[in-house]
């Protein structure tokens, strides 16, 4: 370089932002939203106003992301369970032994309060308002997780890891039940976290189902 010459740095060139990726990031915000005012007034205490205040913008301005509140409640149920029977099937393809299964299976249920809590909460109090023509695909994914869970058992039964008494159908349904209501009363035991939230209902539950010889 030339003496006196002076050295200039190149700046970065900034990629322009894919009109496909702003609308999808803006797409998660509004749905963000949505499950945030569920979580907070319910499916019938909300409106698609309610959500449009919530993020500043003209109420027009969601058809561009749902045209329904109906909508709106369907894909924040879909987010809300997103990812739940994936994480099951890999538990129940495991090496671990029944026990250890349970415990992942009730730590897999519990694990969204911490991460998606307005989505949890939405998904488990207020799915029952989803009208039926927007059910399918979630009663698909609802009956699949079920089947995933009672196998579980029932391989815990067959293993003589729970007792031969255990009905694995009603079971199953109980401990969903237990793990449906950490949302709801999560915030008054706030000296647990939801993992040791999670070893207490599999702790309660193993104490009853676990064999014993004779």
């Amino acid at each position: 370089m030339p003496d006196g010459a002076v050295k200039t740095e190149k700046k970065p060139v900034k990629k322009p932002v894919k009109k496909k990726d702003k609308y999808r990031q803006r797409q998660t915000e509004v749905i963000d939203a949505a499950a945030a005012v569920f979580a907070k007034k319910g499916y019938h205490g909300a409106s698609t106003g309610d959500i449009a205040a919530l993020l500043g913008i003209a109420q027009s301005s969601l058809y561009y992301y749902f045209k329904s509140k109906d909508e709106a409640l369907e894909k924040v149920c879909l987010h809300g369970i997103k990812g739940y029977v994936e994480r099951l099937q890999a538990i129940v393809a495991g090496d671990g032994s029944a026990e250890d299964k349970i415990r992942g299976a009730i730590h897999n249920h519990i694990e969204p309060v911490i991460f998606i809590p307005d989505y949890f909460r939405t998904f488990v109090g207020e799915l029952r308002y989803l009208p039926e023509n927007r059910r399918q695909k979630l009663n698909n994914m609802i009956a699949e997780y079920n089947a995933l869970f009672e196998q579980i058992l029932v391989d815990g039964i067959a293993e003589k890891t729970f007792t031969g008494s255990l009905d694995s159908h009603s079971t199953m349904l109980m401990l969903i039940a237990q793990c449906n209501t950490v949302p709801f009363w999560f915030g008054q035991f706030e000296q647990y976290s939801p993992a040791q939230l999670a070893d207490m209902l599999a702790d309660n539950f193993l104490q009853g189902a676990l064999w014993r010889p004779n």
